[in-house]
Order: structure tokens, then C-alpha cells, then sequence
């Protein structure tokens, strides 16, 4: 009996303690649980973030550059090509305005300067909207390649294209031969028998020394043009060129600023030189397939013709009058037959002549000199010249004045040829090949399915009428610039104020008019 309070005490001591240890293992479970929620709340979020980095890095590398820009027939421009094919687009306008910059120091100011503009460019690449003219000059680039494979067996080999490069940039960038400067003057060779020395060349003075000739002005510095060279020694020459043209564009950069980095690789410069000879090489091909050398005939008909002029007026007579009285023409037939007559004569001088009594105050001043022209009458100012002095001066020889006078709604003309030039056929050849290869080129456009990515919708353009424009007649005549009159002095009693009105004097044709407000005294 006496046990049992002992027993009942250490029962409840053995209840408290498993209470307290369940109270303790209820607290670490929570504790566990809460460390197991956060460790999976911080797992999923890292999770989500790295599949989000992951996604971005998918898309930013993969995705986004494997999507179609354009496509022409089997060849695909993904936007990951046409950021390449822009940063080439950039460095082959680099390398363009670095050759330019080559020829004298005019030149290397106006062209240097684009370099760094267009490096600034090239980081902006990927974020900036898609070009548009680089996506049709590549779509431009890929119509040619394969029309011009499938339609005449052209392809355009590395070793044409290292040669189109190298005999273009070569000179410039990787001469074979460098030009050394050397000190003192060249030992000059006496002439040969009979001949005479050149104007400029120093006498040689027997047993002296050779007369020190005046120094000259140092001309502008040009490339001079050289042979193509062979496939081989092109292939060899490519890189040197091409590490030479990318030195310069960084030195350029670092000139500009020397903190800069140069933005443009040395393989955009390969791909954008490639990409530009490579379509050279085709076009040439393809032009002289369109235009063979053999079958070619040039013609006669001259390119340029060059005319003076002397107009006597016929009064109110202009381009938009058509019915012009004939008694208007024949009150100043003798004053134009007069000068005619005079411009004829042995030893007369047509351009002082002009300047003197031409009424058209457009070209007076240069002598008469109208716009070049063609056989056609379109002038080299976009304007056509009055058939009348075409068919004048057709029969003409170079100096000659026409004999009878020329009639147009301007008045009467008194017209001399002063030059007519026929082109060269090889001139003739080129252009002809060039403008059979545009119509070449248009046809294919029409030809191969091209399409964008998203579709670009066409601007709307008027339909073509079949007959091209009229240029507009080329307007002769003008008016002279006012001239004021000189103030007279004040006529009158000595101190008495006189008013004078000035007049403005305006010259018609060989007259001046001269009119003025007689001084009236103030009384």
C-alpha cells in the first residue's frame, strides 16, 4: 500500500516526459517540414529560373536564328545568315571606302570618315530592324547565282573570285612590287641621234655637274590599273589583302579613338569581299553571255554633241506659244541674218560673239554653250533639245556654223558645232551588256518565287503607260538682273534740297532703256 503513491509519481513523471518528448518531436517534424518546404520552394524557383535562362539562350541561339528573313527558290536566309550577311554588307562598305581613301588625301578625308560611322553599326546588328536593302541585294545575289547556273552553266569559282579581288584591292593593299622613295635626283640618259630633248629635261654640262631641274607640284597619287593575275598566285595573295585591309580599318578605328574596340571581324571582311566579287564575276559572265564580243556592232551615232548658240529674240515668243505671227519672226529676220553673217565670216569669234549678242541670258555668259546631247536631243540636264538645232547641226563638222538661219518658238537661232563624239565600241560594248543584263535581271525577278518572312506587302505603284515621259524642252531665252541706276546729283540752287526718283534699268536683246525722274527742285 505504501508503494503506490511512489508508483502513481513515477507514472506521471514518465507521462510528463513523453509528453514533453512528443512536444519536442511535433516541434523538429515542423521544423523539418518547414525546411523541407523552403529547400522545395528555393529548388523550383532555381528550377524555373535556370529553365528560363535555358529558354532564353534556346531561343536567343537557336530559335530565333534558325527563322526564315527570305527565301528564293531552294536557298534560305535564316535572320542568324542575315545578321552575317549585314555585318559583310558593313565590312565590304568598310573595305570600299578604305580603297577609295587610298587614292590622295581629298579622297581619304571624304571616305575615312565613314568608317567609324558605319562601325557603329555593327553592334546594333541583331537588335535594330531588318534591312531592307540587305535583303534584296541578297535576294538580288541568289536570282543571279542560280539563274545563272541553271540557264547558262555559270558558277563563280574561289579562284575568279580571289582574282576580281586581288586585282582590285591588290595595288592598294598587298602590292607585289613596293615603290621606294629614293634621295637625289635619277641619272638622266642623253638623247639619241636626232632626237630632242624633252621640255623640262636638264642640259648636261660637260664636265660639270647635271643642272638641278625646278621642282613641280606633286600630283594626286592614283592606283594604277594592273593585269588580272592568275588563279593560283590570286589564291595566294587573298589573305594578304585581305590581313593588310583589316589592319588598316582597326588602325582607322584606333585613330578616331584609341579607347575604341573595333567592332568587324576579320571573317566579315572574307564573307562581305566574297559576297561582293562573287556576284562580279557572275554579272560579268552573264553579260558577256547575254552580248557575245563577236556579234556585237557598234554604232555611229554620236553620244555627245556639243552646240553654241546665239538666239535673237522674237518678241512673246515661248515654249507654250504655238501660234506665233509670222510678222513677229520677220521684224528680227534681218538683224539675225546680220549676225549670222558676221558669225561666218573668216576669223570671227562665235563665243565673243555670243557673249556679246546673244538675247538668251541662260547661257550667254558661257559663251552660247548649250547642254550636251545626244543623236536623240536628250541633254545631259535632263531637258531635250529643239529638233530644229539637232537637224542643224547633223551635217556640221566640228567648228562649223550653220549656214542658214534656225527657226524655233524661242526665235532665231544662229547655231555652231562645237564637238560631236562617237563612244568607243568597247565604251558601247559595256553599256550594252549593262543594260542587257538589267533586262535580264528584271525578267528573273519576274521568273523565281522569292518570298519574305513575314510577307511584305508592295507599295502601290501606277501602272506603266508603255510610253515613257517627255522630257521637258529645254527653256532658252531668259531674263538679264536688274541693274539700278546710279542717283544723279542734286541739280538746283546752291542749298536747295532736289528730290530724284531712281529708275531700274532692264536690258531686251542688244538694246538697254535707261529712264529717269528728272531732279526737281524743292523750293
Amino acid at each position: 500500500m505504501s508503494q503506490t503513491p511512489k508508483k502513481n509519481q513515477q507514472q506521471q513523471e514518465q507521462a510528463r516526459a513523453a509528453v514533453t518528448a512528443r512536444r519536442h518531436a511535433t516541434r523538429k517534424e515542423r521544423e523539418r517540414r518547414r525546411q523541407r518546404q523552403i529547400l522545395t520552394v528555393t529548388g523550383v524557383a532555381l528550377g524555373m529560373s535556370v529553365l528560363a535562362i535555358l529558354f532564353g539562350v534556346l531561343y536567343d541561339q537557336l530559335w530565333l536564328p534558325s527563322r526564315p528573313v527570305a527565301q528564293v527558290g531552294n536557298a534560305t536566309l535564316t535572320r542568324g545568315d542575315y545578321w552575317n550577311e549585314r555585318r559583310g554588307q558593313i565590312a565590304s562598305t568598310v573595305g570600299q571606302s578604305l580603297y577609295l581613301a587610298t587614292f590622295g588625301e581629298q579622297f581619304a578625308q571624304q571616305f575615312l570618315g565613314q568608317v567609324s560611322q558605319l562601325d557603329v553599326e555593327v553592334p546594333q546588328v541583331r537588335s535594330a530592324p531588318v534591312n531592307e536593302a540587305t535583303i534584296n541585294d541578297w535576294v538580288d545575289g541568289q536570282i543571279i547565282e542560280q539563274r545563272a547556273a541553271s540557264e547558262f552553266g555559270i558558277q563563280a569559282t574561289d579562284g575568279q573570285i580571289a582574282q576580281e579581288l586581288v586585282s582590285n584591292y591588290g595595288p592598294a593593299f598587298a602590292p607585289t612590287t613596293p615603290v621606294t622613295p629614293t634621295v637625289g635626283t635619277l641619272p638622266t640618259l642623253p638623247p639619241l641621234e636626232g632626237e630632242t630633248p624633252a621640255a623640262g629635261t636638264p642640259e648636261a654640262t660637260p664636265n660639270g655637274p647635271t643642272a638641278t631641274p625646278e621642282p613641280t607640284a606633286t600630283p594626286e597619287p592614283t592606283v594604277p590599273p594592273t593585269a588580272t593575275p592568275q588563279a593560283e598566285e590570286a589564291l595566294s595573295r587573298r589573305d594578304q589583302v585581305l590581313n593588310k585591309l583589316y589592319e588598316d580599318y582597326r588602325a582607322e578605328i584606333q585613330r578616331v579613338d584609341p579607347q575604341r574596340r573595333a567592332q568587324l571581324t576579320l571573317e566579315d571582311f572574307r564573307t562581305g569581299l566574297n559576297n561582293q566579287f562573287k556576284r562580279q564575276v557572275l554579272v560579268s559572265q552573264v553579260q558577256q553571255q547575254l552580248v557575245p564580243e563577236t556579234s556585237f556592232t557598234p554604232s555611229t551615232e554620236p553620244s555627245n554633241i556639243d552646240v553654241r548658240h546665239i538666239l535673237v529674240k522674237v518678241t512673246g515668243a515661248t515654249t507654250d506659244t504655238t501660234d506665233i505671227p509670222e510678222s513677229a519672226y520677220e521684224a528680227r529676220r534681218d538683224e539675225a541674218e546680220s549676225i549670222l553673217e558676221e558669225a561666218t565670216s573668216a576669223g570671227s569669234d562665235f563665243e565673243a560673239l555670243a557673249r556679246e549678242r546673244s538675247e538668251d541670258f541662260t547661257t550667254r555668259d558661257a559663251g552660247g554653250s548649250l547642254p550636251g546631247f545626244d543623236s536623240t536631243g536628250n541633254s545631259t540636264s535632263g531637258t531635250q533639245i529643239d529638233p530644229a538645232i539637232i537637224a542643224a547641226v547633223a551635217g556640221l563638222e566640228p567648228g562649223q556654223v550653220a549656214p542658214e538661219l534656225v527657226r524655233t518658238p524661242f526665235g532665231w537661232h544662229i547655231v555652231q558645232l562645237v564637238d560631236r563624239r562617237v563612244d568607243s565600241r568597247e565604251d558601247q560594248l559595256q553599256r550594252s551588256r549593262a543594260e542587257a543584263f538589267e533586262t535580264w535581271l528584271t525578267e528573273q525577278r519576274a521568273a523565281v518565287s522569292a518570298q519574305r518572312f513575314p510577307a511584305v506587302t508592295p507599295s502601290p505603284t501606277a501602272p506603266p503607260t508603255g510610253t515613257p515621259e517627255p522630257l521637258p524642252t529645254l527653256d532658252l531665252g531668259g531674263e538679264p538682273a536688274p541693274t539700278e541706276i546710279p542717283t544723279p546729283s542734286p541739280i538746283g540752287t546752291p542749298g536747295a534740297a532736289s528730290e530724284v526718283t531712281p529708275t531700274t534699268t532692264v536690258t531686251t536683246g542688244a538694246t538697254s532703256a535707261a529712264t529717269a525722274t528728272a531732279a526737281t527742285p524743292t523750293p
